[in-house]
């Protein structure tokens, strides 16, 4: 048996083999220390993690797996194993181990990652949508820029399908989020599937109008959520690399203006992506807004603007057969005759 200085200097003797890169020579020793018994928790821990950093994982799940079993102290051992475990795909065990740590460690947000992906990557995303949206107090944005951090690096390491499973789950949560379907086009474009990328930008130009109106109204522009969610969504400028998407960019724009209280400046962005696309009743409307706003209904030009920019407006969406759509521009347009009568009467 060993006694406790020569145990010691065996240890720091295995500590510098491992600083030096001399991994035989340190399995060895810590091989011949489990052998001898002595303080055999600590010694097979750090066993375990040598054999971990050497991939020999069968050996590391092992020596941690008796610890775990058989020693009193056993909580560093659940935080490698379910490490090792989450890393060898081995994704039930890992959320088993998650759980059992959370239990003493329940803030321990590195724990509750890995759960959370091991969730994800054993198919069981609605579970995964759940904890997440726990995790993050159901912030919706926040959610999901963890989940285009997380997305970002499983692509680094060619692991595609893992990135589009974690995708899916932002769908779980923000559907047709126009964020993400950039980022599954580019998954697709790296994994060599044009056909799939082009699809899905096609589905992206289909819905980005639609996604940003439903979301967000001119009149509730002024509340600090609305601000953050338009810029969170402007952050589609760093994934949009090719300026694929300049009108609905300029829209963005005008919403971020609007409720930073720069109305002039929305007008203008406005204005551009009109330019741009004016086939899009989108920018008509909010245009007619905008300069409602500024005239204060006591500028009869800018009134006459806003007039015959929600009769384009409702053109289009006549020959779009968007019915209820157009009735609601000349409901606007009714609105502002009514308003313009009462100020003459005035």
């Amino acid at each position: 048996m060993l006694d406790n200085i020569k145990h010691i200097i065996c240890l720091k003797s295995v500590d510098k083999d491992i600083s030096d890169k001399n991994f035989d020579l340190a399995l060895e020793k810590l091989n011949f220390l489990v052998n001898e018994e002595y303080k055999p928790a600590e010694t097979i821990l750090k066993r375990g993690k040598l054999c971990h950093k050497l991939l020999m994982f069968e050996e590391a799940y092992s020596d941690f797996t008796y610890i775990i079993t058989h020693c009193a102290q056993k909580q560093e051992a659940y935080y490698e194993r379910v490490q090792l475990n989450y890393e060898t795909g081995n994704f039930y065990g890992a959320i088993i181990d998650a759980e059992r740590i959370l239990a003493w460690d329940a803030d321990n947000f590195e724990i509750k990652r890995i759960k959370f992906l091991s969730l994800v990557f054993s198919s069981q995303e609605e579970f995964a949508r759940d904890y997440l949206m726990d995790i993050f107090e159901f912030h919706k944005y926040k959610a999901i820029r963890f989940l285009l951090q997380e997305t970002a690096i499983v692509i680094t390491q060619d692991e595609f399908a893992k990135g589009l499973k974690l995708l899916q789950v932002i769908d779980l949560i923000d559907k047709d989020n126009p964020i993400k379907l950039l980022k599954e086009a580019g998954i697709y474009e790296l994994a060599g599937q044009k056909d799939k990328k082009d699809e899905v930008l096609k589905q992206l130009d289909n819905i980005f109008p639609r996604y940003f109106i439903s979301h967000f109204k001119i009149s509730d522009m002024y509340t600090d959520k609305d601000l953050m969610e338009i810029c969170f969504l402007l952050e589609l400028k760093i994934f949009d690399s090719q300026n694929l998407f300049p009108y609905p960019m300029l829209i963005l724009e005008s919403y971020r203006n609007h409720s930073e209280g720069h109305i002039t400046d929305a007008k203008e962005c406005l204005e551009k992506a009109i330019e741009i696309n004016p086939l899009k009743p989108e920018g008509y409307v909010l245009l007619a807004q905008t300069l409602q706003l500024m005239s204060g209904y006591d500028n009869p030009e800018l009134m006459q603007e806003a007039e015959e920019n929600y009769r384009k407006a409702m053109t289009i969406y006549q020959k779009q057969g968007l019915n209820e759509k157009a009735d609601e521009m000349k409901r606007q347009l009714n609105h502002i005759k009514s308003g313009s009568d009462i100020y003459s009467y005035k």
